[in-house]
């Protein structure tokens, strides 16, 4: 997929409820998780009409995530995300995601995901063949 500089990468502030701390008194793992779908949702929709992809009868599916947790995250800090397609292969797109201010890397992640056929229940080779759609 062709994509323009300023569609490949996002930034998004982060609020920290107070029902994503846990007992220890920092951030709950699975909050990051929501993060990164927050990040990626974004970044799709400035990539594809997500509503119209649905209706064509294609979803965008994480195949495989990968964090790693740097620096708690307490309520009360001020934080963003940022998220950026670093990679097109075969199909498959692979994001780059950081949680962090601008004194602190909290956490890094990294995500592959695909574009799956619901109707055939395959994934589509190529973002060319998606396009053509």
């Amino acid at each position: 997929m062709e994509l323009n500089r300023e569609s490949q990468f996002f930034k998004l502030d982060l609020e920290i409820k107070t029902y994503d701390i846990d007992i220890a008194g920092h951030v709950n793992n699975i909050v990051y998780i929501k993060w990164l779908e927050d990040l990626r949702a974004h970044l799709y929709s400035h990539i594809f009409d997500f509503l119209k992809v649905i209706e064509t009868g294609f979803y965008p599916v994480v195949t495989h995530t990968s964090i790693n947790y740097i620096k708690q995250i307490k309520l009360f800090e001020k934080l963003y995300g940022t998220v950026e397609l670093t990679t097109e292969k075969h199909g498959m797109l692979f994001l780059k995601f950081q949680l962090k201010n601008d004194a602190t890397l909290f956490a890094e992640a990294e995500q592959r995901c695909v574009m799956m056929d619901l109707n055939s229940g395959r994934m589509v080779k190529s973002y060319k063949e998606f396009r053509r759609l």
